[in-house]
């Protein structure tokens, strides 16, 4: 059932924030709005990145690999784009550089390019401070919100408008060939 209003909410945006990578035709630049990245152990499962959910982990029981992936907010004061960068371990090491250095990512301009262009390239980022005034960039989201309802995660710990507490979740069993799925409702996530 939804829930009518009478006038738009204040941030009409939510949490639900895009996720964004590296394209391949041109560079991507944009300010850090988040304090640090966070990142976790993905795996390309049914069509789609997904987080690793170790020990009953679907796609890990099939045999298919998985790698980190560091994800960051940021904004294209351009576009006025306020959006989730989704990086690699390697690509993610010049961020965790730069926060060594100036103890937070939050006001860190980059430069996101893909070498040689190609769609699947390995990334490349180049880091600096920027001059946009910390104050005049967006509120960083909760990441980790954003990413479990990109994900469809409705995990204990993180609240989203329309899901109770306590309330059954729904898992999904990836079929055999890593492309199908079978929604249902469960108690657990191994009926």
């Amino acid at each position: 059932m939804p829930t009518w209003t009478k006038s738009p909410p204040d941030d009409p945006r939510g949490q639900g924030l895009p996720l964004v990578r590296t394209p391949a035709a041109r560079s991507l630049v944009a300010v850090v709005t988040s304090e640090s990245l966070i990142g976790t152990d993905t795996h390309f499962w049914g069509g789609h990145t997904v987080p690793c959910e170790r020990p009953d982990c679907d796609a890990c029981h099939n045999g298919i690999a998985y790698r980190w992936h560091g994800y960051l907010s940021a904004y294209n004061p351009i576009d006025q784009l306020h959006f989730i960068f989704e990086m690699t371990a390697n690509a993610a090491s010049v961020f965790t550089e730069y926060q060594l250095t100036n103890k937070t990512l939050r006001c860190c301009r980059f430069e996101a390019y893909r070498w040689r262009r190609l769609k699947n390239g390995r990334v490349i980022i180049k880091c600096e401070h920027s001059n946009h005034p910390s104050h005049a960039l967006p509120k960083a989201p909760d990441l980790q919100k954003v990413m479990a309802i990109i994900w469809r995660l409705p995990i204990p710990n993180v609240v989203v408008d329309g899901i109770e507490r306590g309330a059954p979740k729904v898992w999904t069993h990836t079929g055999d060939d890593g492309q199908s799925s079978d929604p249902k409702l469960y108690d657990t996530p191994n009926p």
